[in-house]
């Protein structure tokens, strides 16, 4: 009788011991999947954000900082292992690049003014590295309605003001074969006169030589 009553007490503290394990908080996987991946505002966001770039950009969600600026030369190791520490930690809601070649054009992180208060206190970490860095960044609140329009309109003037113009021609591109340098009649090694604009010059005095059309000349 007694053999069996230890048996039993033995059976119970064994079923209560797995049972613990199984709902022990240090198990290496608790995990469940979320319903959503965004929130509703980061959603609507991210669509009208699509449209306001446009198709020649990419729009990326939840990028680290650390993805986007590397630790400059010269740092002493403690300083660029400290940084890459609190830069693995910090990310930016968006980050726009160019379609095709992925570069990477501006950041933006939403600004909840409301409710659980969402990013309102700018991180001087966040916004040091990427001025450090020359990558611009937008903080936009957080508001029940966007309008695309004003979307482009403050990427425009915000994000991309400070972008490089190319040269255009016709609203094309000029490719590089065609853009040709002028003839100099002064050599930049001597500053002597070329033989044969020296020729030109005295034909052009001694009236052999129309003058030059000034209106054809490129302006």
């Amino acid at each position: 009788m007694e053999l069996i009553l230890f048996a039993m007490i033995s059976l119970i503290i064994i079923v209560a011991l797995l049972a613990n394990r199984l709902n022990d908080t240090s198990f290496p996987f608790p995990f469940d999947r979320k319903a959503t991946v965004f929130t509703s505002a980061e959603k609507n966001f991210h669509r009208l954000l699509e449209q306001a770039v446009g198709g020649e950009c990419r729009v990326i969600n939840r990028v680290k900082l650390s993805d986007i600026v590397t630790v400059r030369g010269g740092v002493s190791q403690r300083a660029s292992q400290t940084a890459r520490n609190k830069a693995d930690n910090k990310y930016l809601d968006f980050a726009i690049c160019d379609r095709h070649s992925m570069k990477l054009l501006g950041t933006i992180d939403l600004v909840d003014t409301q409710g659980k208060g969402y990013k309102v206190k700018k991180d001087w970490f966040v916004s040091g590295a990427l001025e450090a860095a020359s990558i611009p960044h937008l903080r936009i609140k957080v508001k029940a309605t966007y309008s695309v329009e004003e979307l482009k309109h403050c990427l425009q003037t915000r994000l991309f003001a400070n972008k490089v113009a190319e040269p255009k021609m016709k609203g094309r591109v000029i490719p590089a074969p065609m853009v040709k340098a002028r003839t100099k009649a002064v050599q930049p090694s001597t500053g002597v006169i070329t033989p044969t604009a020296a020729l030109a010059a005295n034909q052009l005095n001694n009236g052999k030589l129309p003058a030059p059309n000034m209106s054809a000349l490129p302006h």
